[in-house]
């Protein structure tokens, strides 16, 4: 009974510390635990919303980059048509995605809305990187706004460096295109970094369990939405109190 015991409190005391651990890189305990019902019960909300084009209840969408490998455009807009399209353009100061251009010139060629996104590292500054995305992107009149993706990472800044190098990503971002770009995180982020001081932008927020209960213009709700054409991919809806037109160049 006693070995049996010490077992125990062995076993509590490896927990306690693995979430102690996941405190430290800013991994949110709660999103640890979502995370294992998720995998168990699988994701609510997404099994609720209909992608297919006879059933859709909702503005809808789809996020791809070089991962998915193999796109069948006709299969894509003929089962399940997007009504709009983010691509991974860039990440960092230098690296660009090798599918960014066939994906953007096919998006444009079956006439969905489309938009391009950068992953942001915290290695660079954001100068450097916007200067990488609109060397890449390219995007005209009629495309979806800039997207800047912004996530919890093991090899963050501190707080000051996160949010001057976001603001001046955005900075660049505005004097090219005339807009901020929409920026893409999760609201946990939002509450620990970009508080009060990103009030004027618009948010695509993803939240894989539940609607998000802060103001957002795009919601992911799933990374497993099975699409014709691709299969497994991010799904994204518009809020309903705002339309595609409005975050158009």
């Amino acid at each position: 009974m006693k070995n049996y015991r010490t077992a125990i409190i062995g076993i509590l005391l490896i927990v306690v510390a693995t979430f102690c651990v996941a405190g430290y890189y800013l991994v949110p305990t709660q999103r640890i635990l979502l995370q294992i019902y998720r995998d168990r019960f699988g994701n609510y909300e997404a099994k609720n919303i209909h992608t297919d084009n006879k059933n859709r209840n909702c503005v809808w969408g789809i996020d791809i980059s070089h991962h998915q490998k193999s796109v069948n455009w006709k299969v894509l807009t003929e089962k399940n048509r997007p009504d709009f399209i983010f691509l991974k353009s860039t990440e960092g100061s230098s690296h660009t995605d090798s599918k960014y251009r066939e994906y953007y010139k096919k998006a444009k060629e079956y006439q969905i809305p489309v938009g391009a996104y950068h992953f942001f590292s915290y290695q660079t500054d954001g100068k450097s990187q916007a200067t990488n995305f609109i060397t890449h992107a390219q995007l005209h009149q009629g495309d979806i706004y800039p997207v800047l993706d912004v996530e919890f990472r093991k090899n963050m800044k501190d707080k000051k460096w996160i949010v001057k190098q976001i603001k001046s990503f955005c900075h660049e971002i505005k004097k090219e295109y005339g807009v901020y770009p929409i920026i893409y995180c999760e609201k946990d982020y939002i509450n620990r970094y970009l508080g009060d001081d990103f009030k004027e932008f618009h948010f695509w927020i993803s939240d894989l369990y539940r609607k998000p209960k802060c103001n957002y213009a795009i919601w992911q709700y799933t990374d497993r939405g099975f699409v014709h054409g691709i299969g497994k991919v991010d799904n994204n809806r518009l809020n309903e109190d705002i339309s595609l037109e409005e975050l158009k160049l």
